[in-house]
């Protein structure tokens, strides 16, 4: 019930809104749906991705933290039971020589100097002044034994990790008590983690790293001016791995994967910082790339959905109209309305009746049709008759009789003029009705119009013709009387005032397709602004105006015929001359 009364509410539109009101939810709400879901989900398929990407960097580098401080724990522990290492620091020593002895024979520190690249330096502090300073071995002065990391290193059993800076850039450093248990003095192993071997291990990804420990200062970064400075994206209370998005001073947003290395003495710890800043940015373009997809779906539905309610709703009109104009007994409207659906059946039906009802008044009226033919065909024996009277055959005989009677009276001049009109004459009744011409009948044409005009005005108008060896006149087809008026106006106003050697120059080219043909003369030229309005003019095509007719009717046929990618162009510069330029297609006859 309540369907049936949407039915009867939806019928009191036009069908044109019945059929937005029934695809809107449907098309447009569904696309909308689907792709917010699309969005959604590859975006957080997305951010997982990069999430996994950035964690298995942050692991990556983990490993390599791990196997540099895994090494120079190995290697403390065993220098921490070197007996010969033990028995040199032990001992006393009555001369430099044979403290200086003593270290040279102990060639483990040699050995690791040549083996192990990770190492930047390697230092054994002692108490023992007996021994020299020489190599690896150091005296630990008064000032060395109060320092913290002495204290502590000469407290506890076990290794610790710190952070010491040397010209500018943190190492990270292993102090390791080296035990003496048969003897009074002291000793500390210092090793410190070479900068540029870790940098060399770990910048090789479009990953930026940071590296923490303890909480304290950068021990590194892959921009070395970073390093020995706060956490670019600190995070509290984070977990030993995580990944998460960030915002600093610097970046609007990165992505910052953290990994934590514990350093198996039960106090330092290791953080690692993976940040990849492109992250982001590749999200925001994932989700606005899908939403102009969607855009651009709904436009192009919504386009459709319009185009066919118009089309739809258009037949129904055109339909309704057909019924209204046959209501008022005006049956010639009706227009058949293409297809093969019920509509344009109806259409057929409705206009079959309509036939018949026409046929039926048409034979009321047929007496006074033919009445009507009766004196129509008078009328046309009348103007045959008229038409007979004036026959160009009789009247280019007659011109053909005046020119053979100038030649008899020694009359040249007057025969070769009435030779010229008889041509020009019969140009212009054989154009009549005729649509294409070829362009050797046009240049035929204005061959006798300039010898017409050659005659009239002696050495004033001259006349040069130039032709592309590409063109065959006879194979090219265009429209006629396109050059002539050109011609003619280049004669009639370019070279207006012009007293002796006046030229007009006709220059035929072809490029592709297109024919290109220029009417140039050696006149007055026109200034700027009349040549503005002469462009205006002829653009404007106002029926009005009734200069410069020739131009204007050469171009709007141009573009007629041909499109408006063709038509004319005009150039003038005062005391320069005038050129005028057409464009056709060229039409070659096979």
């Amino acid at each position: 019930m309540n369907f049936r009364l949407f039915l009867n509410k939806i019928n009191r539109y036009p069908i044109r809104q019945q059929l937005f009101i029934i695809f809107v939810p449907l098309v447009l709400l569904s696309t909308l749906a689907i792709g917010l879901i699309l969005t959604t989900d590859s975006t957080q398929q997305l951010t997982e991705n990069y999430k996994g990407l950035a964690a298995a960097n942050a692991r990556r580098v983990k490993s390599i933290v791990f196997d540099t401080t895994n090494s120079f724990k190995r290697i403390a522990g065993y220098m921490s039971t070197d007996y010969e290492l033990r028995n040199i620091l032990s001992a006393v020593y009555t001369t430099e020589d044979e403290a200086l002895l003593a270290e040279n024979q102990y060639t483990y520190l040699n050995r690791l100097h040549k083996q192990e690249t990770s190492i930047y330096n390697l230092t054994i502090y002692s108490t023992n002044k007996t021994l020299t300073e020489y190599k690896s071995f150091s005296y630990a002065t008064p000032a060395i034994q109060s320092t913290t990391w002495f204290k502590q290193a000469t407290s506890q059993p076990n290794e610790f990790w710190t952070i010491e800076i040397e010209d500018a850039i943190p190492k990270l450093t292993l102090y390791m008590p080296l035990p003496l248990p048969l003897s009074e003095y002291k000793s500390v192993l210092k090793m410190e983690v070479d900068y540029n071997y870790l940098k060399n291990r770990i910048t090789n990804s479009s990953y930026y790293t940071e590296i923490q420990l303890n909480n304290q200062k950068l021990l590194y970064s892959d921009t070395i001016q970073q390093a020995g400075e706060e956490v670019s994206f600190p995070i509290e209370n984070h977990l030993d791995e995580q990944e998460t998005f960030q915002s600093n001073n610097k970046t609007k947003d990165a992505l910052v994967a953290i990994n934590t290395l514990d350093l198996a003495n039960d106090q330092d710890h290791v953080v690692i910082y993976s940040v990849d800043y492109s992250a982001y940015k590749n999200l925001r373009s994932n989700v606005i790339r899908w939403i102009s997809i969607l855009i651009v779906v709904l436009l192009m539905t919504s386009l459709v959905m319009i185009i066919f309610a118009n089309f739809f709703s258009s037949r129904i009109k055109n339909l309704q109209t057909a019924v209204y104009h046959a209501s008022i007994e005006d049956y010639d409207f009706f227009k058949q309305i293409d297809g093969a659906d019920e509509i344009s059946k109806i259409s057929l039906d409705f206009h079959t009746i309509t036939q018949r009802i026409k046929q039926k008044e048409e034979q009321i009226f047929q007496g006074q049709l033919s009445e009507k033919e009766l004196l129509n065909q008078q009328q046309q024996m009348e103007f045959r008759l008229l038409a007979g009277q004036i026959n160009p055959h009789f009247l280019f005989n007659t011109l053909e009789t005046i020119r053979m009677t100038a030649l008899k009276n020694g009359n040249p001049e007057v025969a070769q003029s009435v030779k010229l009109l008889s041509k020009s004459m019969r140009f212009t009744l054989d154009y009549q009705g005729k649509k294409i011409t070829t362009l050797a009948e046009e240049i035929e044409t204005v061959k006798v119009y300039t010898d017409i005009q050659k005659m009239r005005f002696g050495d004033r108008v001259n006349f040069e013709m130039t032709i592309a060896d590409t063109i065959d006149p006879e194979q090219i087809e265009l429209l006629p009387l396109l050059i002539q008026p050109l011609v003619e106006n280049a004669i009639a106003h370019g070279l207006e005032g012009i007293e002796e050697n006046g030229l007009v120059t006709l220059t035929i080219d072809k490029q592709g397709q297109k024919l290109i043909i220029e009417v140039e003369d050696n006149g007055i030229g026109i200034s700027p602004a009349h040549l503005d309005l002469i462009r205006e003019q002829i653009a404007q095509n106002d029926l009005d105006v009734t200069k410069h007719i020739g131009l204007r009717n050469v171009s709007n046929r141009i573009k007629m015929f041909y499109g408006d990618d063709y038509g004319l162009s005009i150039r003038s510069q005062e005391m320069h001359g005038t050129k005028v330029q057409i464009i056709i297609n060229s039409l070659t006859t096979y």
